[in-house]
């Protein structure tokens, strides 16, 4: 277990580091350009989705530091309550403070229900293009396009049921340009396992009907990945805590779900004889707060400098 004043130095080089990625192009409809005007703001942005070809609403917010350079990018994935405006509004001080730009898709309940947004589409679809994770990559693409993002890379943020969709996404889709992926208090795991080592539990709770493969899950494992649980969300009757058999069988609250899902990573990254880069980091005194997840997150990233 990693304590957030360790992780400054670890992840610097992390975010820099560039991994090429290929994904089908975009169906062009909106001519609006991500990140052109200080401050928040939003582009309509349409893609190929697995709910079709949707306008997706991107929560925007550039600091004045970003006015006239380019700047990284986070990405911030809401959660169960689908407000993609406090999930950007979240991380404006760190975006202020380190110069950084960030975008947060808005994934409706109507046209993206849990096994199209936290599920990812993954389900009988073999095309990974229309998967809901590749539209964070192309939508990665225009903001490249934009001339306003630096680098090759951005960092990924999910926080409850954004969790859900960020650990995933890194499982089944390792080649994606995420830099850092941190998947904050999710309220339950795809288990980097097949069902007979998940209690009988096909996806979502493991990777048994997914298309991973052993290759799969050692380019996931090489790539860094942040389980961050607050030490306080351990309430077993959340009203918004999954409580399926499925989901039961990790653990009766967020915390220890968590710390089982890095337990079993950890065994079987060491089954197939390779490094993990997937850390946990316990926040102190957090329940299932994604404001104050969000700032721990800025701090284990950039020092909280």
């Amino acid at each position: 277990m990693i304590k957030l004043s360790t992780m400054a130095a670890m992840l610097a080089a992390c975010l820099s580091t560039p991994l090429a990625a290929s994904f089908a192009t975009p169906v062009a409809a909106h001519d609006l350009t991500p990140f052109q005007e200080v401050g928040s703001g939003h582009v309509l942005y349409e893609d190929v989705s697995p709910a079709g070809s949707e306008t997706i609403n991107i929560e925007t917010y550039v600091p004045q530091a970003c006015a006239s350079k380019p700047c990284p990018l986070v990405i911030a994935v809401h959660g169960l309550g689908r407000n993609a405006a406090n999930t950007r509004d979240y991380w404006i001080e760190a975006a202020d403070r380190h110069g950084l730009l960030i975008a947060a898709p808005h994934f409706d309940k109507d046209r993206f229900p849990t096994r199209l947004f936290q599920q990812g589409g993954v389900r009988n679809e073999p095309d990974r293009s229309k998967w809901l994770y590749a539209v964070i990559e192309r939508f990665f693409d225009a903001g490249l396009k934009s001339g306003r993002v630096s680098g090759s890379t951005y960092v990924l943020f999910g926080h409850s049921a954004g969790a859900q969709f960020v650990h995933r996404m890194v499982m089944l889709m390792p080649d994606a340009r995420f830099s850092t992926a941190i998947s904050a208090n999710a309220g339950y795991y795809t288990l980097p396992v097949g069902k007979d080592a998940a209690g009988g539990f096909s996806f979502p709770y493991s990777l048994d009907g997914t298309p991973a493969t052993d290759a799969n899950l050692k380019a996931a494992f090489a790539k860094p990945l942040l389980i961050m649980l607050g030490d306080k969300d351990i309430d077993p009757n959340h009203p918004q805590l999954n409580t399926s058999k499925g989901a039961e069988a990790q653990g009766p609250n967020r915390f220890t779900r968590g710390q089982n899902f890095v337990a079993v990573a950890a065994a079987e990254a060491k089954r197939l004889g390779v490094a993990s880069r997937w850390r946990e980091i316990t926040v102190p005194g957090v329940a299932h707060e994604q404001k104050k997840m969000a700032s721990a997150a800025a701090a284990a990233l950039f020092g909280g400098n």
